[in-house]
């Protein structure tokens, strides 16, 4: 259904009464960015993108697909499935709930990410609503009329900040002829050992995480690229079920369930397991790491810095909390200025990425 008109309008009139907006598809990223201490009804009003849905145009060929910012991603992934085809950066759905727009506002990528890429690496091109209700297009919708032109890149990861997206257009991959799971009781240096004898192989690793002294590997590939990695993997390394990589996408393990802040970190790979006091769970081949600890926002920024990495909190943050690290000067102030011209009055999801955005 579209209906770019009504939101369009909607933006308009709020832009005229310097009325703030929430853009919500299905909510299932509620939990996810800064929460305003001034985000209540009567100083907010929610922007419903839910049924702006369907998909435009696919083309198996091109490897590319169109569909609106409401579709949900789980109808998305299932038509790509019929052609062997997928989202490469492998997005959580949420219980089937969550939305193309919500997917790229949010830029949540999955465990398959430092090998295949961002969501931003596969973004070609959007249509949007800026914040005065002016309807522009950015990028395209094939690779070749993209080129040079990276305006709609920002918009990965803005929550939503720059402009209501109305429709959204994204490249594709095949989907791997096979994909096997392995795990391991291992030390986290071991896993970063095997970790490079595979690369430096070139073997098709799509999933690599460590968690209680436990290593769990996934490839994917051709069935002989598969078997040909097998050969160098330890004895040790048994084959098991794939349900785990899913499970840590969504956050459905035992793990995630806990009302504590949960710390998200993006460190360099082989940066010591235990580094940061508290519980964790190492995703993207240790790259990634959820924490759990009695630590302060503040402490665990610093060590992660040390380390020459940047820490958010993906969960549980206190309200009117800043819950991403703190942008260089000139950076926020480049924020600023893409804010002014894309949002002029700030109505558009404020203080949803960083207080002064």
């Amino acid at each position: 259904m579209d209906i770019s008109e009504k939101l369009q309008k909607q933006i308009i009139d709020a832009a005229r009464d310097n009325q703030a907006l929430q853009i919500i598809g299905n909510n299932t990223k509620a939990f996810y960015g800064r929460k305003d201490n001034d985000q209540s009804e009567t100083r907010t009003l929610p922007l419903h993108v839910a049924e702006h849905s369907g998909i435009l145009d696919y083309q198996p060929t091109e490897l590319t697909v169109t569909a609106r910012a409401g579709t949900p991603l789980s109808e998305i992934i299932g038509v790509l499935s019929e052609h062997q085809q997928m989202l490469p950066f492998e997005p959580p759905v949420f219980d089937g709930r969550a939305t193309l727009g919500g997917c790229v506002a949010s830029a949540m990528a999955g465990p398959r990410r430092p090998w295949t890429g961002a969501v931003r690496d596969y973004l070609i091109g959007t249509r949007i609503l800026t914040g005065e209700g002016k309807e522009i297009r950015l990028g395209g919708k094939v690779m070749k009329n993209v080129a040079g032109y990276d305006l709609f890149r920002p918009m990965a990861g803005a929550l939503g900040t720059l402009g209501l997206m109305l429709d959204i257009t994204l490249k594709l991959l095949p989907l791997p002829e096979q994909e096997v799971s392995y795990c391991m009781d291992t030390d986290a240096d071991s896993m970063q050992q095997i970790l490079r004898d595979l690369r430096r192989r070139s073997m098709p690793v799509s999933g690599a995480s460590y968690h209680n002294e436990q290593f769990l590997l996934r490839l994917s590939g051709s069935i002989s690229s598969i078997d040909d990695a097998t050969n160098y993997l330890p004895a040790e390394m048994k084959e098991t079920a794939m349900d785990y990589w899913q499970e840590l996408n969504e956050h459905r393990l035992s793990f995630f369930d806990d009302k504590r802040p949960l710390y998200r970190l993006v460190v360099p790979a082989a940066s010591p397991y235990e580094t940061i006091s508290g519980e964790c769970i190492a995703d993207w081949g240790g790259a990634l790491r959820w924490i759990k600890t009695s630590l302060q926002f503040e402490e665990v920024q610093q060590q992660t810095g040390e380390l020459g990495g940047t820490a958010s909190i993906y969960r549980n943050a206190t309200v009117g909390e800043e819950v991403f690290s703190p942008l260089p000067a000139q950076l926020l102030d480049l924020h600023k200025r893409i804010k002014k011209v894309m949002d002029p009055a700030g109505i558009l999801n404020p203080g949803r990425l960083y207080r002064d955005l």
